[in-house]
């Protein structure tokens, strides 16, 4: 027998004893973390565009800017930062969403400090209208008015609702927590409004259109500074930020009570310690952590493809701890967590999914850097081998 032919047979012979079916399970890839750009303006919120490039706001600037990953060219929008901006401590430039019809419409809402007329601290989210082509923000539209502001505890993250009808956006206690217990004021809350501006009238406090109560959707927070929607349930999820200890996980619920501000101080109602009288009280998933804060901020569900084994997956980023973690979700309980990143690039803000499936992380620093978590192929993962007999 020639001596080709008898060594495709030994490895047929091979094929098919560890290959049963034609197939065999391998390690399953890893990943890698990259450091896209440097020099960044202190991103807090960043947002893929259509056009691929993530947008992101700057919070003690005040400014928009656009980068392209590929190239790490940034393009700076002119237009901004508002009238009476305000950039203090934590206060300033902060939640962005793009419109969902963004490429045809231009719409970015951003939830921004500002002083009033009469100096004081308030907080506003509004809609501007982005031209990439001139580099122009225009048309500020304000959604939300005069909302409190301190120089902490300003929340501030926005979103669009996956039907891209309603926007949803955190507001803290401006650091007075008996606000987040008041319906009648705008501290310690969470709103929910049209795209418009106008006021759903099913919101659960809804007082023909008084306000702030009729824009409640859910209240008793502290600084809640992350939103992402759960696209198994649509369940809409938060990290809130504890004092020096207990950060939350939260599951959103319209008309529910999350104690922050109930009783006497230091600590209030926080995770589920001294809530047992709370009106409405909904507990939080998890606790991060009894002994010291994390520093929760943003999180995201992952919905790309890079990473089909993070699929639905839950992933949120940490200040004070520079932690991103990992979260396996089933329906409202974590079956799996995992730290990826535990410290090693500083404080982190913001992380999103790219158009690539890639997990895109921004450090909080004034020169800040932007992160990429990609997948390596270090071994071999499960392949399917065809077994062709030729005569």
């Amino acid at each position: 027998m020639p001596r080709h032919l008898l060594w495709m047979m030994l490895f047929l012979t091979i094929a098919a004893t560890a290959l049963p079916g034609g197939s065999a399970t391998y390690a399953a890839p890893g990943y890698e973390i990259q450091v896209v750009k440097t020099g960044l303006d202190r991103p807090w919120s960043i947002n893929f565009a259509p056009d691929g490039r993530l947008f992101f706001t700057a919070r003690n600037s005040g400014r928009l800017y656009a980068l392209n990953t590929a190239t790490g060219n940034v393009q700076t929008f002119s237009g901004l930062p508002p009238a009476r901006f305000r950039a203090e401590q934590e206060a300033g430039m902060m939640g962005m969403a793009l419109d969902p019809d963004f490429a045809t419409n231009g719409w970015a809402y951003i939830c921004y400090s500002f002083f009033d007329t009469d100096g004081n601290r308030r907080n506003r989210l509004s809609r501007f209208t982005v031209n990439p082509v001139s580099g122009a923000v225009s048309e500020e539209r304000v959604l939300i008015e005069t909302m409190v502001g301190a120089l902490y505890h300003n929340g501030c993250r926005v979103i669009v609702s996956p039907d891209n009808r309603y926007l949803f956006v955190s507001m803290g206690d401006a650091t007075v927590p008996s606000l987040a217990q008041d319906l009648d004021s705008t501290g310690g809350k969470t709103f929910r409004i049209f795209k418009d501006g106008s006021i759903p009238t099913d919101n659960p406090f809804y007082d023909n259109g008084r306000i702030p109560r009729s824009l409640i959707w859910t209240y008793g927070h502290r600084n809640h500074q992350g939103l992402a929607f759960y696209p198994t349930t649509g369940d809409l999820w938060s990290t809130e930020h504890g004092p020096e200890i207990m950060d939350e996980l939260n599951v959103l619920i319209a008309g529910r009570n999350y104690g922050w501000g109930w009783g006497s101080g230091p600590h209030y109602c926080l995770g589920t310690v001294n809530c047992g009288s709370v009106p409405d009280f909904m507990p939080p998933v998890a606790v991060f952590n009894p002994e010291r804060t994390v520093a929760t901020s943003d999180m995201v569900f992952y919905t790309g493809s890079a990473f089909p084994e993070w699929s639905g997956d839950l992933f949120f980023v940490t200040l004070k701890t520079g932690r991103l973690y990992r979260l396996k979700i089933d329906n409202r309980t974590i079956v799996e967590q995992e730290i990826l990143i535990d410290g090693e690039y500083g404080r982190l803000r913001d992380v999103t999914v790219g158009p690539d499936g890639f997990l895109y992380i921004s450090t909080d620093e004034t020169s800040a850097q932007l992160l990429r978590i990609r997948p390596t192929v270090e071994r071999p993962y499960r392949v399917q081998l065809p077994l062709v007999m030729r005569g």
